[in-house]
């Protein structure tokens, strides 16, 4: 076999392997997608006891976030190995997604009897322009780690200005078991997980990936420095990381060149609102279609569902005949917004994109945001471009689901 045939069977080879992993991890979140939101509101129930919570509701809800976790590690390590890590740069409130990560971990070290301290300095700016799911990413794996190895104690997030540079540091630092010398070394490597029976008695299914990719992020992210570890064994350990305090005018030159498919968004399709609070939901999966509406009634919607492309596309030809009734307005749209999944038989989610995108006259620009398990750069630029408005990535929370519909279904 000649040299040019062996590099393009490789190529196809490695094209069969990325669409093997993006099946695979998207037949993984669908499940999950329908019982992490399900346990969580189970836990927040007042009727449920405490002790049910405490013995199962937890326990189950830990076991389902850490697969999420190596799922989510998996996926980035594969980008990792095809330099496809990217980011989304936007401006966001950096005190509210801290105190998310808090309330997260919050109830997690009362269960184990560890105290979590938070230390966010009068100095840091509240509004930041970053990746702040990056960034969250890279403070949940310092503090996911922590918690792993502090049984007694505490946990301390902080969050300063650095005195030096217009940057800000993070931190977290604990009282656990601390890490030897010579494990140091390989804590920032594939599979680097250290290979110590206490180590391995607090963390037996661990794979040794979040930190790599933690690194890898925080220059991604703009840290010259990479991560710093400082650690005493039997005492504790300390992780920092410091990135700049960015702008969104000084940035825009640097998002252009990471994602450009973020620019091809269609601000233009977006229709005329009328008084409807409806929202048509497209999914194949019963399940998802059951957490999807318990989310959207929630926030006072009314839910219409198809359970696949083609149906949504009759609904959206002929509401009327679905049994639906227009709103008072004379330019009645019948729905707020389109929530389609993107894998279905008969129809796909692009495919309905498009065809929505091909309706005559204000029907056409109904807001449509496109939801997938993998979020791969291709599938999102393939999105923007077939006119999608936005993107969503399994498991759906409720918080980052509310802020979209606060940005699309407005009056």
């Amino acid at each position: 076999m000649s040299q040019t045939r062996q590099i393009a069977r490789l190529k196809t080879l490695d094209q069969y392997k990325d669409q093997l992993l993006a099946s695979v991890t998207h037949e993984l979140r669908t499940p999950l997608n329908c019982i992490i939101p399900m346990i969580n509101d189970v836990i927040i129930d007042p009727a449920i006891p405490e002790a049910t919570k405490d013995l199962s509701l937890k326990p189950a809800l830990n076991s389902a976030q850490l697969l999420m976790n190596l799922i989510n590690d998996i996926l980035d390590y594969s980008r990792h190995k095809r330099n496809k890590l990217t980011l989304n740069f936007e401006e966001f409130d950096l005190y509210d997604k801290i105190m998310e990560i808090y309330r997260l971990f919050e109830i997690q070290c009362k269960h184990k009897g560890v105290q979590f301290l938070l230390d966010l300095s009068s100095t840091v700016p509240r509004m930041i322009y970053s990746d702040k799911n990056r960034l969250g990413q890279v403070i949940i794996n310092f503090l996911s780690n922590a918690l792993k190895f502090t049984s007694r104690g505490s946990i301390t997030l902080s969050v300063e200005k650095s005195s030096v540079e217009d940057s800000l540091i993070f931190k977290v630092s604990d009282t656990g078991l601390g890490i030897k010398r010579e494990h140091l070394i390989n804590l920032f490597t594939e599979f680097g997980k250290i290979d110590a029976a206490e180590h391995n008695s607090l963390n037996p299914h661990g794979v040794g990936l979040g930190l790599m990719i933690s690194n890898q992020l925080v220059a991604l992210l703009g840290g010259k420095t990479g991560i710093k570890v400082n650690s005493t064994y039997g005492e504790g350990s300390e992780f920092l990381f410091e990135i700049p305090i960015r702008t969104r005018q000084s940035e825009m030159h640097q998002i252009i060149i990471e994602i450009p498919f973020k620019l091809q968004r269609h601000p233009n399709l977006i229709a005329q609102p009328c008084q409807c609070q409806r929202i048509l939901t497209v999914d194949d999966n019963d399940y998802n279609q059951m957490v999807i509406e318990r989310m959207l009634k929630k926030l006072q919607f009314e839910v219409v569902k198809a359970f696949n492309g083609a149906d949504a596309l009759k609904i959206m030809k002929d509401p009327y005949k679905a049994g639906l009734q227009p709103c008072k307005m004379a330019t009645c749209l019948y729905f707020k917004l389109i929530l389609t999944d993107l894998q279905m038989p008969v129809l796909d989610g692009l495919q309905l994109i498009r065809e929505v995108r091909r309706l005559p006259g204000e029907i056409g620009k109904v807001p449509m945001i496109l939801v997938s398990a993998t979020g791969e750069e291709a599938q999102v630029k393939e999105g923007f471009d077939a006119g999608m408005n936005d993107f969503l990535c399994k498991p759906m929370t409720e918080p980052l689901l509310k802020e979209r519909l606060n940005t699309y279904c407005t009056s």
